[in-house]
């Protein structure tokens, strides 16, 4: 739950506080919980809608911090130095600000989390159309805002 949030862009500073909210609403949604339907889905579900939550509350000046190293680390080039890995998750970081929320949510739960279509779709309580749409938007908005930055395209 804490890694969505963080690919969500939930600060460091903020992201406990969330994750709280989190486990408030799992708590109190219980009762409502629908048998038969995988837990893991309904977690991604409440933490994505409290991490849009937090983002659609939040008017404060974005800090400057890289919620992307890690990924960056488990998948940029061993012959990177650190400071070009920490570049480079700057510049995405960057480049995923360029998205919208659903956008940034789609592209997190199915790129970064692995969750397929389907799956995203019933978490985000949109269609499988308008994920791919979303997903689709999200990959070219990527694009070309890494072109813009000259980050090399993998």
């Amino acid at each position: 739950m804490l890694r969505v949030l963080r690919l969500l862009g939930v600060p460091v500073s903020d992201r406990e506080d969330v994750a709280q909210n989190v486990f408030l609403r799992l708590f109190r949604g219980l009762d409502g919980f629908q048998k038969g339907r995988p837990f893991a889905s309904w977690v991604y579900k409440v933490s994505a809608n409290a991490a849009l939550d937090w983002r659609g509350q939040s008017d404060q000046k974005r800090r400057e911090e890289a919620p992307w190293d890690d990924a960056v680390e488990e998948t940029a080039p061993a012959s990177l130095s650190a400071a070009d890995r920490l570049d480079l998750a700057r510049r995405l970081e960057g480049a995923l600000e360029t998205l919208t929320e659903r956008e940034r949510a789609v592209f997190v739960l199915i790129e970064m989390e692995g969750l397929d279509r389907d799956e995203a779709a019933r978490v985000l309580g949109i269609t499988a159309i308008t994920i791919r749409r979303h997903l689709g938007l999200a990959k070219d908005r990527l694009r070309q805002a890494l072109q813009e930055k000259k980050i090399p395209a993998r």
